[in-house]
């Protein structure tokens, strides 16, 4: 799995520019999920949300001036798709069970800067992951695992947002 994190800037005509990638790392021991479970584990163990701005504060703890948006990235030889983390809900117990919420976005242009925009009609995907580690096991592996129930991913229609604002 692909995740970054973009600079983003809305042009004059609404598509969206992304810049200045910085890889992001969800998995691992030093993965933002674990930081999380291990920084707050009365808070992890109980359903939690993070939101883009709480991933980042634990990614650039140091901070980053402007927006910035958390997308996870498909590729393929020929094609890339990309998605819009919009949030994580998850529970951390002896595993971490996460259900993460994506926007799809289209691609405009596929070269640095991307320049992107929400599809035509909004949808939101959610898919359930899973971490090997948790509040009950923090020595756990932190590498993705399968889901208890496996159901896959869910397609919602709903009006996609940036900092409150539609996209």
């Amino acid at each position: 799995m692909s995740f970054k994190s973009y600079a983003i800037t809305t042009l004059d005509d609404d598509s969206i520019e992304l810049a200045d990638p910085q890889p992001l790392v969800f998995s691992g021991h030093h993965g933002l999920i674990a930081r999380f479970v291990r920084a707050e584990p009365k808070r992890a163990i109980d359903p939690w949300k993070l939101c883009p701005g709480e991933l980042h504060a634990l990614a650039f703890p140091e901070g980053f001036t402007g927006e910035r948006a958390i997308v996870f990235e498909e590729t393929t030889e020929t094609t890339l798709e990309i998605q819009w983390l919009q949030s994580i809900h998850g529970q951390s117990a002896a595993r971490t069970e996460m259900l993460f919420s994506f926007t799809p976005l289209r691609i405009e242009s596929a070269r640095l800067p991307l320049r992107v925009r929400p599809p035509t009609v909004s949808r939101t995907y959610a898919e359930e992951l899973v971490l090997e580690g948790g509040v009950l096991s923090p020595q756990g592996t932190w590498r993705w695992c399968k889901p208890h129930l496996n159901l896959g991913g869910v397609v919602l229609q709903r009006q996609p947002t940036l900092a409150g604002r539609p996209l």
